[in-house]
């Protein structure tokens, strides 16, 4: 009977291994499809059009820190001339600007 047993229970576990193999399989097609966005504006271009979008008639905007999240550029920018600071986001493909945080003194 203790034979019966321990074939059943090596049978079990045969197919919990092959079950949480596919899962981690699964896992790391989905983590790596998600990744795939090819980018097509630079993180220079990035900084350029919000230096353009944010500067106005005083002062001159200058970029603190740039950083790649998920397909998008997070641009901490600042503009001293008129006491005003903010964070962007900027598409990675498309260019296209979004404010995040904005304050003026």
């Amino acid at each position: 009977m203790s034979g019966l047993a321990d074939s059943e229970i090596k049978g079990r576990l045969k197919k919990m291994r092959k079950i949480a193999s596919t899962i981690f399989i699964l896992l790391i097609f989905l983590v790596s499809g998600c990744n795939n966005a090819e980018l097509t504006v630079s993180k220079e271009q990035a900084e350029f059009n919000v230096i353009e979008l944010r500067s106005g008639h005083f002062g001159k905007v200058e970029i603190l820190s740039t950083e790649l999240k998920r397909g998008n550029y997070i641009i901490d920018w600042e503009n001293v001339e008129n006491c005003e600071r903010g964070v962007d986001s900027v598409d990675g493909e498309t260019g296209e600007v979004e404010m995040i945080t904005a304050s003026i003194c």
